[in-house]
């Protein structure tokens, strides 16, 4: 029987490790490679599943449905008014409409009332009249932004503007 101390041990073990590490190391890598991409298309595929399954669908009767539903009900005074059904969160812009007991909300509506329109400036355009006033504004002032876009008469310089008859 052969007896090793522990120097020795040590040696043995590292010689172990080093074949381990010249014949299974390689191998390693590329098996790990192989599991992180089958989890990751595994995902992929069932997240387009899910997402390609869903679909609005509208019903004549949100009373009877077991879906957790929103119903809008209309604006009164100023506010979204509803009832929330089920277990559902509700968001109005960024923020969320938390409802009452009885499951009411009321929300104001500015978020929902208000219209933002772009306005596409004519490229070298830097003074705006309407076709319907007397004044002419640059463009990006308060004056010239209250003008409605169907009444907008454009100008390269405040010559031409003042040459159409509108005055500063």
């Amino acid at each position: 029987m052969t007896f090793f101390n522990e120097a020795q041990l040590g040696l043995v073990f590292l010689g172990m490790l080093s074949h381990l590490r010249t014949t299974l190391l390689p191998f390693v890598g590329p098996v790990l490679l192989a599991i992180s991409f089958g989890f990751a298309v595994g995902r992929t595929v069932d997240i387009y599943t899910i997402q390609a399954h869903q679909s609005i669908r509208l019903q004549t009767s949100a009373q009877h449905s077991n879906v957790p539903t929103v119903v809008i009900e209309g604006i009164r005074n100023g506010n979204v008014e509803g009832i929330v059904r089920g277990d559902v969160r509700f968001f109005i812009g960024t923020e969320q409409v938390l409802p009452q007991t009885n499951q009411h909300f009321s929300v104001d509506a500015k978020q929902l009332l208000t219209n933002i329109i772009t306005v596409k400036v004519p490229t070298g355009m830097q003074y705006v009249a309407s076709k319907n006033g007397s004044k002419y504004y640059p463009v990006q002032s308060a004056g010239g932004n209250r003008i409605s876009v169907k009444n907008r008469v454009y100008f390269r310089t405040a010559t031409e503007a003042e040459e159409a008859g509108f005055k500063k």
